[in-house]
């Protein structure tokens, strides 16, 4: 039986999904929610979004990792992986394979207020998938000609699309799924990542900072997908990840300064933007909650991905604008 309790909530404090129906942003309506049900009816309004069936999905991803070389220990496969790994576990065991990709992940937390049990953090999560392989064809048909250049069907031609993750520490889960919905986004929906357009053919990860001098470092991954590996090791280099072969995902202190169901940890990962399938990743740690320091950013690269791959890092610290400025 459909539950009203969600729809109760919406009628209490406003149409849901008139913010969250675009762009992530601040709510008010998810700093006093009384359950998780009441965080999904604002977070992925049904009528913008697909519902998912979560535990199905957490099945379906528990299989991946195991069919990859997952662990034969009595901890659940996805055990340590955080909100921001699982999303993209999802996307990637959900989606088709594209060649020429960007992905844009931002991190939220919102209150939630049970009447009869104690408060807790719920930890809300986006990512969005962009397919840069028609534009790719597009700039390199204008360069050598369509003759030339390999048919549509090889650079992919699948939509836009973004999910949607409710999560939460679950018996044994740093970051169980409760609540997840998919989306496709029409080439008019319009979506910034740091300044620039998402669907921008270059490489936005080089252009957002003037970045430090990179380091070679071991490639150590995992057997999983070659982007959650990059990610979790860049998690590990923020601090939002213990070291390898420890506890994972480390929930992060909510900034004072930030709002319910405001993002304030955002990852980007470019994939096939070059002349290979080189992947570039940058996490934004932001409003952190220092004297000195207002955001963390670090920032990876794959090149020649498999089993000669070569990695490199760098990172950077943005400090907070001097007030006589």
């Amino acid at each position: 039986m459909l539950s009203l309790r969600p729809l109760a909530f919406c009628a209490a404090f406003g149409a849901c999904g008139v913010v969250f129906g675009g762009e992530m942003a601040a709510d008010q309506r998810l700093e006093k929610a009384a359950s998780l049900e009441d965080v999904a009816a604002v977070f992925i309004p049904e009528d913008t979004w697909q519902r998912q069936k979560a535990a199905a999905l957490e099945e379906q991803l528990r299989e991946a990792l195991t069919d990859n070389g997952g662990s034969d220990s009595v901890f659940l496969a996805d055990a340590d992986i955080g909100p921001l790994g699982k999303a993209l576990l999802v996307v990637l065991n959900e989606e088709p394979v594209i060649p020429h990709v960007r992905y844009r992940l931002r991190y939220a937390q919102a209150n939630v207020t049970p009447e009869l049990s104690s408060p807790l953090i719920a930890e809300l999560v986006e990512i969005s998938r962009f397919n840069l392989g028609p534009s790719r064809r597009a700039e390199l048909i204008e360069i050598y000609g369509e003759k030339q250049v390999a048919p549509a069907a090889e650079f992919g031609q699948t939509p836009d699309v973004a999910w949607r993750l409710v999560t939460r520490p679950i018996m044994g889960q740093v970051a169980g799924l409760v609540h997840v919905a998919r989306r496709e986004l029409s080439q008019q929906h319009a979506a910034d990542c740091f300044e620039f357009s998402c669907r921008d053919v270059d490489s936005l990860n080089e252009a957002v900072r003037d970045w430090p001098e990179f380091e070679p470092i071991e490639p150590l991954f995992d057997q999983g997908p070659l982007e959650l590996s990059v990610l979790q090791v860049g998690l590990e280099k923020l601090g939002l990840r213990d070291e390898q072969g420890h506890a994972g995902w480390r929930i992060p202190e909510w900034p004072e300064s930030v709002a319910a169901g405001e993002p304030f940890i955002d990852a980007y990962i470019e994939r096939g933007l070059g002349q290979d399938d080189a992947l570039d990743l940058v996490i934004h740690h932001d409003q952190l909650m220092d004297d000195h320091t207002r955001a963390l950013w670090e920032r990876l690269i794959v090149l020649s991905p498999g089993d000669s791959a070569l990695m490199f890092s760098t990172s950077d610290q943005q400090p907070w604008p001097r007030q006589d400025q």
